[in-house]
């Protein structure tokens, strides 16, 4: 299927992914969505956990569970004011994905089942706790559902057992979404987050094609950016020990995951500054990109205002035990600015 070639720029929060997406914006022949975060694959109750639910881990009950999660997931960011996927997808994110739901489930009737239920609102599960104390404990029946409740509060309910047809009607789906996108019929488009670090290669069977490039930062410029500045509160930066810990875990996969070099590119943010004209051409190659078309060098990247944010710790110095920590138990991913 036609359509533009798909690259994705993803990180491990903070790590500075967004360097990818502002870099090929300078190119003529890219278009670049900037640091708007497309995680609608890999967030809770996004496509993997669509693929978990009626791939992975099929069954009569939880199949309808994780189908009617995503389509409440795709009508939020239908409607949302923060997550505008559809301005980026011209309209059409929510019907593309209705299309593609129908192509996948088997299925579908009116009813309900106690995951349902564990999920309703107070009010509902007291009707239902109701209902059926007084089927059981007045009436004496000892089979039978809810049947005031499943009248009043019948849901869609779904099966699907699509097994491989659900990666193949799955690449389908997105590239239709890529093609709806705003791309202006550029050669290339870049999204931000797409896929998350890990697991590559399970997120590459959603695609045709794809090249995802993954950014690392320092951490130690992670964790004072975050201390000193950010103060997100999803990094864990209130005790050094548990920080180190957070950074090592987050990122154990790398020993594991089997990667296909071609498609997966690992940088440091910082390479992007202290060797910028190598790490483009990596970036260049990598994606088949010519360098001619960087027509817009350092408009959306310069190197020289990014530099600021780096080798931070002579600026923070009443953290020095801190960071003495981390170059010991993280010197792995300790960036050698040696060369500055």
């Amino acid at each position: 299927m036609l359509g533009p070639k798909v690259i994705t720029c993803t990180g491990y929060g903070g790590t500075g992914s967004s360097v990818v997406s502002d870099l090929l914006k300078e190119f003529s022949n890219v278009c670049s969505f900037g640091n708007f975060e497309f995680r609608f694959l890999h967030d809770p109750h996004g496509l993997r956990d669509l693929d978990y639910g009626i791939v992975q881990n099929n069954n009569r009950l939880t199949t309808s569970y994780h189908i009617n999660n995503y389509i409440k997931y795709i009508n939020f960011l239908s409607k949302s004011n923060v997550y505008p996927y559809e301005n980026f997808f011209n309209k059409k994110f929510k019907k593309i994905t209705n299309e593609y739901l129908r192509n996948i489930i088997n299925i579908e009737w009116n009813g309900f089942f106690h995951q349902d239920v564990i999920s309703d609102t107070s009010i509902k599960k007291f009707i239902y706790y109701l209902e059926r104390f007084y089927q059981k404990k007045i009436l004496g029946m000892k089979e039978g559902g809810a049947k005031i409740y499943g009248k009043i509060f019948n849901k869609k309910m779904y099966y699907s057992y699509p097994r491989e047809k659900f990666y193949i009607e799955t690449r389908k789906y997105l590239r239709n979404l890529i093609n709806a996108s705003n791309y202006d019929l550029k050669e290339y488009v870049i999204f931000d987050q797409l896929v998350p670090p890990n697991n590559t290669h399970h997120y590459l069977k959603y695609f045709d094609d794809l090249k995802i490039i993954v950014i690392d930062r320092d951490p130690r410029d992670l964790y004072l950016l975050n201390k000193c500045l950010w103060n997100e509160k999803w990094i864990p930066t209130e005790n050094i020990h548990d920080y180190i810990n957070w950074f090592k875990i987050l990122r154990e996969h790398q020993k594991f995951d089997q990667e296909d070099k071609k498609s997966v590119l690992r940088l440091p943010f910082e390479d992007f500054i202290y060797k910028y004209d190598q790490t483009v051409q990596k970036v260049c190659d990598f994606c088949c990109l010519k360098s001619i078309k960087h027509t817009n060098k350092y408009k959306y990247f310069d190197p020289k205002i990014s530099k600021d944010n780096t080798n931070l710790k002579s600026k923070y110095s009443k953290y020095n035990i801190e960071i003495a920590s981390i170059e010991t138990e993280l010197v792995e991913f300790c960036y050698n600015f040696l060369y500055k």
